[in-house]
C-alpha cells in the first residue's frame, strides 16, 4: 500500500496528468478512508469483532490495488483509491484497538509504538522494490505485485487475530451525544485537531518530495524509491521512541517536538541539492511526523474506558481524513501555481506554529497511558 501512494502521483504524470489531476488519487483515498472511519464509529457500537474488519480492509485494499494495475488510466486509478483509504481506514482502527487493549496499564504507549515499528517496516521494503519494479517493468506491475502482496492475507488474519471481548455498557448505535461527550472530554479537542494537522502531511509530503526529487533534482524513479524507502527508517523511529517517551514523558511533549522536527525539515528542502541532502530532511521529516501520528493516538485512546475508545479513534481519524483529502489537492496546486520554494516554505509554518501552542498549551497528565 505505501508503495502504491509513493508512486501514484508519478503514475498519474505518466499519463499525461497536471501535477493536480495527479494529486488527485490521494485526495480521493481520504474520501474513503473519511467514510469508512464514518462507518466505524457505527460499527464500534454494535459489536462487529476487529478481527472481521481487519480483513475486511485488507480485502478491499488489495482488489483496489488490483484495479490500478489492470486499467491504466487516470479515472480508474483516482477511483480505486477511494477503496484503498476505505480499507485501510478499518485495517488501522482494528490492529490499534488489538494491541492496545491487549497491552499492560502502563506499557501501551509502547506497545503501539512496536505495533508502528511492524506497520513502518513494510513501506521500507515495498517502496524499495516498488521505485524498482516501476523503473524496470512499469507502473503497473508495481500495482499488481502489491494486489498480489495483500489478497492471500485475509485468512490468515481472521485465524490469527485474538478474539476480543466486547464491553456490556457498549451502546449499540452512535448517536451525536456521543460525538458531543468525546469531543467535550478534556484533551480530546487537541488530538482531533493533531490527527487533521498530522494526516494533512503524510500526503502532502509524498506528492511535494516525489516531483521535486524528479523534477528538481532529476533524480529517477529507482533513485527515488530507494531514497523513500530509506527515509522511512525516520519516520519507523519517530513512531517507536514516540511511544516510549510518552510512556515515561507524557504525551505533549512528544507531540510538540515532532511538530518542530517537521517544520524545520519542511524549511530545509528547497536547499538541497542531491540524493544524501533530501534523504537527510526527508529522514527527519518522517521522525517528526511519526512522533505526532503516535503520540497523538495514544492520547486519544488513553483519555476513553474501553467501551468508547473504538468510537474515539474513528472519530479523530475521520477529522484527521478531512486533511488527507486537502494535502495533496492544497499541495499539488500550489505547485502549479507558485513552484516549489513558496510550497516547502508554506508547509513549513503551520507545524511550527501547532508546535508552539502545543508547547505552551496545558500539560497532559505524565501518567495518561495508566488511565483506564
Amino acid at each position: 500500500m505505501s508503495a502504491a501512494t509513493t508512486f501514484v502521483p508519478l503514475y498519474m504524470k505518466s499519463l499525461g496528468s497536471s501535477y493536480f489531476v495527479s494529486g488527485l488519487p490521494l485526495g480521493v483515498r481520504a474520501v474513503g478512508r473519511f467514510t469508512f472511519d464514518a462507518a466505524a464509529m457505527v460499527i464500534a457500537g454494535r459489536r462487529l469483532p476487529p478481527q472481521t474488519m481487519l480483513a475486511l480492509g485488507v480485502t478491499s485494499t488489495g482488489m483496489a490495488l488490483l484495479a490500478c494495475g489492470l486499467f491504466p488510466s487516470a479515472y480508474p486509478v483516482t477511483a480505486a483509491f477511494f477503496f484503498i483509504g476505505a480499507g485501510v481506514a478499518w485495517v488501522q482502527i482494528a490492529l490499534r484497538q488489538i494491541v492496545f487493549e491487549g497491552a499492560e496499564s502502563g506499557r501501551r504507549g509502547r506497545a503501539l509504538g512496536v505495533l508502528s515499528l511492524f506497520l513502518g517496516s513494510g513501506p521500507i521494503v515495498g517502496i524499495f522494490f516498488g521505485g524498482l519494479i516501476s523503473e524496470y517493468f512499469g507502473y503497473r506491475y508495481l500495482f499488481a505485485a502489491a494486489a498480489v502482496s495483500v489478497l492471500w492475507l485475509p485468512l490468515l488474519l481472521v485465524r490469527l487475530s485474538p478474539r476480543r471481548k466486547q464491553p456490556e455498557e457498549q451502546e449499540s448505535s452512535l448517536r451525536l451525544r456521543v460525538i458531543r461527550e468525546i469531543l467535550s472530554t478534556p484533551g480530546a479537542s487537541l488530538f482531533c485537531v493533531s490527527s487533521f494537522f498530522s494526516l494533512f502531511y503524510q500526503p502532502a509530503r509524498s506528492v511535494a518530495l516525489a516531483f521535486y526529487a524528479t523534477d528538481a533534482l532529476g533524480l529517477s524513479v529507482g533513485s527515488y524509491g530507494v531514497m523513500r524507502s530509506i527515509s522511512q527508517l525516520g519516520n519507523v523511529n519517530g513512531r517507536f521512541f514516540g511511544g516510549l517517551w510518552t510512556d515515561r514523558s507524557g504525551v505533549m511533549a512528544c507531540l510538540a517536538s515532532g511538530y518542530f522536527i517537521s517544520a524545520a525539515g519542511f524549511a530545509l528542502v528547497p536547499w538541497t541539492d542531491s540524493f544524501w541532502s533530501l534523504l537527510i530532511v526527508h529522514t527527519a521529516i518522517g521522525a517528526g511526523a511519526g512522533m505526532v501520528n503516535l503520540a497523538s493516538q495514544v492520547g486519544i485512546l488513553s483519555i476513553f474506558p474501553s467501551a468508547r475508545r473504538g468510537q474515539a479513534l474513528a472519530l479523530q481519524r475521520a477529522v484527521g481524513d478531512i486533511g488527507l483529502f486537502l494535502g495533496p489537492i492544497v499541495v499539488s496546486a500550489g505547485l502549479d501555481a507558485f513552484g516549489f520554494l513558496p510550497v516547502f516554505m508554506g508547509l513549513a509554518a503551520p507545524p511550527l506554529v501547532f508546535g508552539l501552542w502545543t508547547a505552551l498549551g496545558r500539560p497532559f497528565p505524565a501518567d495518561h497511558a495508566r488511565l483506564d
